[in-house]
């Protein structure tokens, strides 16, 4: 049994530390402009290992084989869930039983796509091709795979022999012209794209680029390497990081010295996934002008997808110094940094600096509230965001949760029970909540409704950072009674006698 304790009690302290504590993600910030894209997607992400199916999406045994429509229907929630791999098991299913549809390979493309599996969305879409050639959207799509892919000329080959054109083959068409210096042409495909205006998100790709020919125009007497600078910024802004790179590598064979044209590929190997190109192109950036702030914002963002976070910290450091807008988007990335160097102090108040450039949703103010809590000491300033959360965001049940927290913390007991059950009459089914009904009862001495409330938050978390948290501070509390109460099993007890509490069973963390 105290093996058992014992596994059970280091498997949760692991669940624990790696389930970031009692944290929330930030809400994604939206990209402001060219140079304001904070995320960092890249090629990598697809790699990561999915997580084990959840019951919601587990297979029924229905006893009998599905037909084509459920495993479609299947392969949506899975694909919605991102469990991509099981979702191209469903439609590879479904074409099976519809060997003359292309519609599951179109889906099982698109989910390559997304990706950056260009090789088999390809694959995808020339197998829905040989089955349906002349439609449109499959040879588009293919075009798509092509140009991410490098393959230009073939992309080229594919859209230049449509029989059918809509707007965005005229735009891919547009845009592969550019790549290929044939500069009238595509101005002429481009302006065509806008004035079909089918789509919003072309028709504003489309303007990126003929607004980079006018910019370029507008300049009479500039050099090649200036357009060319400029269309790579187009590539780039509309997510062809694979044909501005290319590009970029023309002017700065040209004209070494072109800060801009190593900015923007820095830039697009890091969309990519490519960070030691992303490394080397910014560092040359940096070299050229030290104090420009898109240049040390995305070396920021590189070196912390290297891991490397000493670096990553000094240069959003130099960002901010020097003016990138919008700040909001380096104190996010400063305080995940911070966090992980364990400095609380910077930590919070990189938090509170986003909190008050950006407070739109009050989840922002759980990761402060925790530092100040449970890293600093320092209750009274987590009271005070929880009342600027309350200021902010008064009718939300979390609102009232980070209240009742941190009255906790500052040991006002009474209101940290109001602010609780005012929280859970708003939304019941909110595992903080228990959480720290837990906390409340472990102070007031309440054991037995302590543990129940922490199995309960546990059980609500579903193997989220709550429960982690909550099935620590569980077994926690059963081995303080247990030192408080040495002899407590070795001594009979009597029919009306308590039994200590069990810990939570190992099949909870399974």
């Amino acid at each position: 049994m105290k093996t058992i304790l014992s596994i059970l009690g280091s498997l949760l302290i692991l669940l624990f530390i790696t389930s970031a504590l009692y944290v929330f993600g930030l809400p994604p910030f939206n990209p402001g402009g060219p140079f304001d894209a904070a995320h960092n997607s890249n090629s990598t992400s697809s790699q990561q290992p999915e997580q084990p199916l959840p019951d919601f999406l587990s297979d029924e045994k229905i006893g009998r084989a599905k037909t084509y429509t459920e495993y479609m229907n299947r392969g949506a929630l899975l694909e919605k869930n991102s469990y991509h791999a099981l979702a191209i098991a469903e439609y590879e299913a479904a074409a099976k039983l519809a060997p003359n549809s292309i519609e599951a390979l179109m889906e099982i493309g698109k989910i390559h796509m997304r990706q950056m599996d260009y090789i088999n969305a390809k694959v995808s879409f020339e197998t829905a091709l040989k089955i349906e050639p002349n439609n449109l959207s499959a040879s588009i799509y293919l075009a798509r795979a092509m140009l991410a892919n490098r393959e230009i000329e073939s992309a080229k080959k594919v859209l230049d022999g449509l029989t059918e054109q809509n707007q965005e083959s005229k735009y891919y068409q547009g845009i592969i012209a550019a790549f290929v210096g044939d500069y009238d042409n595509s101005k002429r495909l481009l302006n065509e794209a806008v004035s079909i205006g089918t789509s919003a998100d072309i028709t504003a790709k489309a303007q990126n680029y003929l607004s980079a020919y006018e910019e370029y125009d507008f300049n009479k007497g500039a050099p090649l390497t200036n357009l060319k600078t400029l269309l790579a910024r187009s590539f780039d802004q509309t997510g062809q990081y694979n044909m501005a790179i290319p590009i970029l590598f023309e002017v700065v064979r040209d004209k070494k010295d072109y800060r801009d044209a190593w900015i923007i590929m820095g830039h697009a190997y890091l969309e990519i996934g490519k960070y030691q190109d992303a490394q080397q192109a910014l560092e040359t950036a940096k070299k050229l002008d030290p104090q420009n702030p898109q240049a040390l914002f995305y070396a920021g963002l590189t070196y912390y997808a290297l891991n490397d976070l000493p670096n990553a910290a000094s240069n959003l450091e130099l960002a901010k110094k020097y003016g990138y807008q919008p700040s909001a988007q380096i104190d996010q990335k400063l305080s995940e940094i911070y966090l992980q160097q364990k400095q609380y102090d910077k930590a919070a108040q990189a938090y509170e600096n986003v909190i008050a450039l950006v407070d739109t949703d009050v989840y922002y103010y759980i990761k402060p509230i925790w530092i100040y809590l449970e890293r600093l000491n320092q209750p009274r300033k987590a009271m005070t965001l929880a009342k600027l959360a309350y200021k902010k965001h008064p009718r939300d049940a979390m609102t009232y949760n980070l209240l009742g927290w941190a009255a906790i913390g500052n040991n006002l007991l009474n209101e940290a029970g109001k602010y609780l059950d005012q929280a859970k009459a708003i939304n019941p089914n909110l595992d903080a909540i228990y959480l720290n009904y837990g906390r409340l009862y472990e102070k007031i001495g309440q054991t037995d409704k302590a543990f129940a409330a922490y199995k309960k938050a546990f059980e609500m978390g579903s193997g989220n950072s709550i429960s982690a948290a909550a099935a620590e501070r569980y077994n926690n509390l059963i081995a303080l009674n247990k030192e408080n109460k040495p002899n407590q099993q070795e001594t009979k007890t009597s029919s009306n006698s308590t039994s200590p509490s069990p810990t939570l069973p190992l099949s909870y963390l399974q």
